[in-house]
């Protein structure tokens, strides 16, 4: 199972993200946007995983802090890739935010869970495969996360989908 942890938000902020995506759109030669459903920001990516690790995953879940989390969103960035680049909606520093991540990166490895810690961009992805030549500004907004998930990454009817197996309220 592909996995990865992530903070959710609540429909309004899915909204939102979805509006600015209407907005680049026509900035863009190419582009595939990302889907409202998979709208979320990583803060571990755990690659391929045996399903029989999902109880100590769950383990970790419950043991992070209930932290209410808000951030700002403020910047349009980018990630450059062969073949079109990755959009983002990028987040002001936030220290709760980034203590959160660290919490978890720890007890990753106190439970030593085998994956790969990169260094953490704080971001929500709006379109992968993109060419442009500029990007619109993009305006100020902030939200709370409502939730923390364990998310498996996979393909529905050919179509790459973000799933929810466990998640902990932090709102």
């Amino acid at each position: 199972m592909r996995l990865f942890y992530a903070l959710l938000f609540p429909e309004s902020t899915l909204q939102q993200l979805t509006s600015i995506q209407k907005t680049i759109a026509p900035y863009l030669s190419k582009g595939n946007p990302t889907s409202k459903g998979n709208l979320h920001l990583t803060l571990a990516f755990l690659g391929e995983q045996d399903e029989k690790i999902l109880p100590l995953l769950g383990d970790i879940l419950e043991a992070m802090p209930k932290r209410e989390v808000e951030v700002l969103f403020n910047h349009l960035g980018t990630f450059p890739k062969q073949g079109g680049d990755i959009i983002y909606s990028g987040i002001a520093h936030h220290t709760g935010l980034f203590q959160l991540q660290k919490t978890l990166i720890a007890l990753l490895q106190e439970y030593h869970v085998v994956f790969k810690d990169t260094r953490f961009k704080a971001h929500i992805t709006l379109f992968r495969r993109a060419r442009f030549k500029e990007l619109p500004d993009m305006p100020l907004f902030s939200s709370k996360a409502k939730s923390i998930a364990l998310m498996q990454s996979h393909r529905v009817q050919g179509v790459l989908t973000y799933t929810p197996l466990i998640s902990k309220t932090i709102q």
